[in-house]
């Protein structure tokens, strides 16, 4: 490869970066977020029991950290991150240290809910306030009737690794990325979703989830398929519970651009 081209392949990767490691963040979480009484349960019922098992487990775990390692492919190029997940009550950041081939510098990208709002602080974009549309894909890691809206149907019933699952379609209105949705009858868990992405078709599918402080937690790992093709894997590393974190790690002002 002659020298101009080693500099045209390395303008290319410094132009795609900013938009590849958008994409990235958006997948992770992305990648992290029904009425009918043939099938002997509501929609109301299904949502009930996934919000119940959720308040259970945040109450039993108190300040919680997860470690999880991500592989994003996009546009041909991999993104590697370490992700660091704080949560504690309703607040939670998501702190995003991601290295893309060929490159040595490492970036920094946070996702931060500080009560009120959730913000994004990014290199590439500064520290920006993520609009509503952003806040309710984000409302999954607290409320399950943003994830599965009331006017949802169950349209089906499938097994998927061992679970016997409802299948839930959600209405086209409801301005969310999923259009079907897996949920396991007896753990109230997500299992798998499909939907739309840029035009492409999406699935995503949840595996190995543990127990944390004897209620079902987290998947420990994630797959993200796009048009049949797996563009990234999530794979959690540790969960720690009952651990002190100060309140200000959820205060926008204390966050800088890295």
């Amino acid at each position: 490869m002659s020298i101009y081209s080693v500099v045209k392949f390395s303008t290319e990767l410094t132009k795609q970066k900013g938009e590849l490691m958008r994409k990235g963040i958006f997948l992770v979480i992305f990648g992290m977020l029904i009425s009918s009484s043939i099938y002997g349960m509501s929609i109301t019922d299904i949502v009930q029991g996934m919000n119940i098992r959720y308040d259970r487990l945040i109450k039993k775990s108190g300040g919680i950290k997860i470690t999880q390692e991500v592989k994003n492919i996009t546009d041909g190029v991999s993104v590697l991150s370490t992700q660091t997940i704080f949560k504690k009550g309703h607040l939670y950041k998501i702190e995003t240290i991601s290295q893309m081939d060929l490159d040595k510098e490492k970036t920094r990208n946070v996702v931060l809910f500080d009560g009120k709002n959730i913000w994004l602080i990014s290199p590439f974009v500064g520290i920006t306030m993520m609009p509503k549309d952003e806040a309710m894909i984000q409302g999954i890691f607290d409320s399950f009737s943003k994830l599965i809206p009331q006017d949802s149907k169950i349209v089906g019933e499938e097994k998927l690794s061992g679970d016997d699952c409802y299948i839930i379609k959600i209405p086209s209105n409801a301005k969310l990325p999923f259009s079907k949705i897996w949920v396991s009858k007896t753990r109230f868990i997500p299992l798998k979703a499909i939907g739309q992405y840029n035009n492409k078709s999406i699935i995503l599918i949840f595996k190995d989830y543990k127990k944390i402080n004897g209620e079902w937690g987290i998947p420990y790992k994630t797959e993200i398929m796009l048009d049949g093709k797996l563009i990234s894997t999530t794979l959690v590393k540790k969960v720690e519970t009952n651990i002190d974190i100060p309140n200000n790690i959820f205060d926008i002002n204390s966050e800088k651009i890295k």
